[in-house]
């Protein structure tokens, strides 16, 4: 499993234990889509994109999340175990901003 898997599989793994909903995204005919969806009840909701060590947000998908932002979606960049635990936290508790 590549360095970003297991960061997604950590983060599908505490979405759904502390009662969540994860869901792998991907964008019909666009670039730059974050890649994971999670959620609780409404409005604790977040996109997060999930980089491994020296992996780097493309234009495109840098593009995207400011686009998403603008519109009022959180949206996360998480790099390490311990930033996808406190992105969690923090969603769970209702806090939008990103």
């Amino acid at each position: 499993m590549t360095p970003a898997g297991k960061l997604q599989a950590h983060l599908k793994r505490v979405v759904q234990q502390s009662g969540g909903q994860y869901r792998k995204v991907r964008w019909e005919g666009r670039r730059g889509c974050p890649d994971c969806f999670v959620w609780w009840t409404w409005p604790r909701i977040a996109f997060i994109e999930v980089k491994a060590d020296g992996d780097r947000v493309s234009g495109h998908q840098q593009r995207e999340i400011e686009r998403m932002r603008n519109d009022g979606f959180p949206v996360f960049i998480a790099r390490s175990i311990e930033e996808i635990d406190e992105i969690v936290k923090k969603v769970q508790k209702g806090v939008a901003t990103s």
